[in-house]
């Protein structure tokens, strides 16, 4: 079963992903951008949803980190509510495959995923 790892500050959303995914993905949780570092350094996710808006280290600033990663196998998929086109262009730039759009509907977002890792 495929890994994935979910970045929110938000515990009501990360729930909301879990119960979403859980039935196809083995799905990890973290509140922060530290911490999903932190995560990657013990386990290799299959994938990576990862908010933008959090406090302390926001998306932008944990995909950069991400980057920096020399063992680097897993894909990143944006989950925000915020919808600005530079914040787009520079994730994609920095490697993100995709954006799903808070609130989600729950099927795209598996589409979503199926898309990116299977």
């Amino acid at each position: 079963m495929k890994n994935i790892l979910a970045v929110d500050d938000n515990p009501a959303n990360l729930t909301l992903v879990r119960e979403t995914l859980r039935e196809f993905y083995k799905v990890n949780v973290v509140t922060s951008g530290e911490q999903a570092l932190r995560y990657v350094d013990m386990k290799k996710p299959d994938l990576i949803l990862l908010d933008i808006c959090m406090p302390g280290m926001d998306g932008i600033a944990t995909l950069k980190e991400l980057n920096k990663k020399e063992d680097r196998t897993w894909k990143v998929v944006i989950l925000t509510a915020v919808a600005d086109k530079e914040i787009e262009s520079e994730s994609i730039q920095l490697g993100a495959v995709g954006f799903i759009a808070k609130p989600f509907v729950p099927e795209d977002m598996i589409r979503t995923i199926r898309d990116k890792i299977g």
